[in-house]
């Protein structure tokens, strides 16, 4: 291996360790070349910046913010690592949280995570967004937390995970008291779990398809056993955007990897992110990056 390949593994090795530590602000630079390795430096600076934006969004004068957990598991769903502040956050006493993830979650939301992890295997290279998780607390509540996933680690097929769970302060507590009234607390998560796996379908749904533009919101909701009314209330509130534009925005957002981390001839790009004519591509592509597709690729040349 050239000495050249040594140091850039070595960087992508060091950001890796940044990011496990809680350090967001470290980047990669690209070294042009576009090759496996400018890929993986390009993905790890987009989920650092993620991750980031996820944790400091709502606190932004707070240099270390409190509210962000981590959580490490392996492919067995075993936890490995916690922040240390992850059991006072779910309300568990001290080396009483449960050794396994499966029993932190209610069926419905392990089900969601299950799907999410499936994804990483099929379409390892695809940009990852929030989702939603429901906690089983000591107290019989559930509390509902913004997660955001990622994978850590591959070797020898052992994958390791990274879960960021972020406190918003007002996260949902799906029932009060649930020994005064489990039938409403039954039903109340019954609700809540069936739209939540609804919206998850969609948003994979909607990953799926970035290379094609999507149907009218009435053939969606028919894909999915639901009415269009339904459907676009519970997207809007799970992930607060339109499903035409939530898929529009990912489209651009892959292009864009696309074009610095590769050497693929834009009118490709366009036709691979579902964009038949190249002067729509450029004009949408413009309007979020504020650059035509050849002046956003050259300034990482």
């Amino acid at each position: 291996m050239e000495r050249g390949e040594t140091e850039r593994f070595e960087q992508l090795f060091q950001q890796i360790y940044e990011i496990a530590s809680g350090n967001f602000a470290y980047r990669n630079k690209l070294s042009g070349r576009r090759d496996h390795l400018d890929t993986l430096a390009e993905l790890l600076n987009m989920m650092s910046e993620e991750i980031a934006s996820f944790s400091y969004e709502l606190i932004p004068q707070t240099p270390t913010p409190a509210n962000l957990q981590i959580l490490l598991f392996d492919r067995r769903f075993k936890i490995k690592f916690c922040s240390t502040q992850f059991e006072s956050f779910l309300g568990y006493e001290p080396t009483k949280l449960p050794k396994n993830l499966k029993q932190l979650l209610s069926v419905e939301t392990f089900a969601i995570l299950e799907d999410e992890l499936k994804e990483f295997k099929a379409h390892p290279n695809k940009l990852r967004t929030t989702f939603y998780l429901d906690f089983n607390v000591p107290d019989k509540r559930i509390i509902r937390v913004s997660c955001c996933l990622r994978l850590m680690q591959k070797n020898n097929n052992k994958a390791g995970y990274l879960l960021t769970l972020k406190n918003q302060g007002n996260q949902e507590l799906l029932k009060e008291d649930l020994l005064s009234d489990a039938t409403s607390n039954r039903r109340l998560r019954s609700k809540s779990s069936s739209n939540r796996v609804l919206t998850r379908a969609v948003k994979l749904y909607v990953l799926h398809n970035l290379n094609r533009p999507l149907p009218s919101l009435k053939q969606i909701g028919l894909l999915h056993k639901t009415n269009q009314t339904k459907l676009k209330t519970e997207f809007k509130k799970a992930y607060g955007t339109t499903i035409h534009r939530f898929h529009n925005e990912k489209r651009l957002e892959h292009a864009a990897m696309l074009l610095k981390t590769t050497e693929q001839p834009i009118y490709e790009i366009a036709q691979q992110c579902g964009y038949k004519d190249l002067a729509h591509f450029s004009h949408k592509f413009k309007e979020k990056y504020h650059q035509a597709p050849s002046y956003y690729r050259n300034s990482f040349l």
